[in-house]
């Protein structure tokens, strides 16, 4: 069975992060989707926002899809979280499937600063879907050995979301609708995040 892998913040989860997954699923035919939202991010210099809104974000983004699941791995391990160590304990714990680790090329630009990263391609097939840095048309690949054979990247559409920009707008009272599903704005409305003043926990 293939199973795919998407980790971040998620704060919050929007449109940017599921609708490439599921281009993702119906192109590499994943019969599951681990996402798993990071305790605290290595490569991430903010805090947070509190866990249980993020998941409860995500719980709410994928209801209805049987297929796709919250994993908590790296949110009950002592931070920071590393891609390697999860992938590891997926393995241990799926260790007949094929995983595969999700990522936007602007994240597969940096894989070769993660930590282990040829231990990382040899747990999991990365798929990058299309998205800035480029160079020229071309995608700017990581200096790791064995990324050639160990990667494919596809176009999942133009989605050009992020949740910084989500945060300022909502910081900012602007609406947000059409970048985050329904029931994840709904969420951020009656918790009152990522408002100004708003402690997030």
């Amino acid at each position: 069975m293939r199973i795919g892998v998407f980790g971040g913040t998620f704060d919050p989860v929007h449109n940017g992060h599921i609708q490439p997954v599921e281009a993702a699923a119906m192109k590499l035919q994943l019969r599951r989707v681990l996402f798993v939202p990071a305790r605290v991010s290595p490569h991430k210099d903010a805090r947070p926002t509190d866990a249980r809104h993020r998941v409860a974000m995500l719980a709410l983004a994928l209801q209805g899809r049987s297929d796709w699941s919250i994993d908590l791995e790296e949110l009950e391990r002592e931070p920071p979280s590393y891609t390697v160590d999860t992938l590891r304990s997926i393995r241990q714990r799926h260790p007949s499937d094929e995983l595969w680790l999700l990522m936007g090329t602007d994240v597969l630009a940096g894989l070769a600063r993660w930590r282990e990263p040829e231990e990382i391609l040899r747990i999991a097939t990365v798929a990058a879907f299309h998205r800035e840095p480029f160079d020229g048309e071309r995608v700017v690949m990581p200096d790791v050995p064995g990324i050639a054979d160990r990667s494919v990247v596809f176009d999942a559409g133009s989605v050009r979301i992020t949740a910084t920009e989500i945060r300022n707008d909502l910081a900012l009272g602007r609406p947000v609708g059409g970048r985050v599903p329904v029931p994840v704005a709904e969420y951020v409305t009656k918790q009152g995040l990522y408002r100004p003043g708003a402690t997030q926990s």
